[in-house]
């Protein structure tokens, strides 16, 4: 999860070091501003050298205005060194980043789209302090030790009202088990301003396609929410596994 969105720079498509940049610290990732260490504006503008077309050839360096078939040799300490053993002939050429969308860019950054954000679970998203969603670039996730396995189910009709043949869409998710009951709430959009109204209910499987009513939660049990999803059972054990317990079964609701 090394990479995320912020408003800046878009959505980062990858976590790679650019050429030449340092290390010891965070990495890079594209569409990240970054100064190379050459600095300038780049080719564009005349600023950096350059480069003949015929350098490190077997018998030295030949400038652009040398005649056909006259060796130049290089002279010592003048940048470049006769090319030796099989590779002669070929020559690396260091290049240089532009800034994304600055002076001298040549491919510019083009307007990124907002990420989609699910009002039903905004926990699904991390907001970052660009104001942006995801990882900031350069940053990894520190997950933590122990998750639940759940399935949220989206009716407006509570499970256990509905009949035994009816098909309920629903989400799944690894939750963390130090989550408190509040940020539960909070997680999965029960956000309601009447506290009462925002609901949890555990949904317990009766076989046969019926659910009834389990563990309920609501906003204003201030006691109950300071408590950890751990707390009332629902801990890495709810595997869903052949001889284990079943997955947590939840319906959220505030209104």
């Amino acid at each position: 999860m090394s990479g995320g969105w912020n408003p800046l720079t878009g959505r980062d498509s990858g976590s790679g070091r650019p050429a030449y940049a340092p290390y010891g610290a965070p990495q890079p990732a594209q569409g990240q501003a970054y100064i190379p260490h050459a600095g300038g504006p780049g080719y564009s503008f005349g600023t950096m050298p350059q480069h003949s077309a015929w350098p490190n050839m077997t018998y030295g360096y030949y400038p652009l205005a040398a005649s056909q078939g006259v060796p130049q040799y290089v002279m010592p300490g003048a940048g470049y060194t006769a090319a030796q053993g099989p590779y002669a002939g070929y020559y690396t050429q260091q290049t240089y980043s532009y800034q994304p969308n600055g002076t001298g860019s040549m491919l510019p950054r083009q307007p990124q789209p907002y990420p989609n954000i699910d009002p039903t679970m905004p926990a699904a998203q991390m907001t970052n302090t660009t104001g942006g969603t995801g990882c900031e670039p350069g940053y990894n996730y520190f997950f933590p030790a122990e998750h639940t396995k759940a399935h949220v189910f989206k009716t407006n009709t509570p499970p256990w009202q509905l009949p035994p043949t009816a098909q309920i869409p629903f989400k799944a998710a690894h939750i963390p088990c130090n989550t408190t009951m509040a940020e539960l709430l909070k997680g999965f959009g029960c956000t309601n301003a009447t506290p009462k109204k925002n609901k949890c209910f555990e949904v317990v499987s009766g076989g046969g396609g019926k659910w009834y009513k389990g563990l309920e939660v609501n906003g204003a049990d201030k006691d109950m929410l300071k408590k950890t999803i751990k707390d009332v059972g629902w801990d890495s054990t709810r595997t869903g596994n052949p001889n284990e317990k079943p997955v947590v079964c939840l319906w959220f609701c505030r209104d």
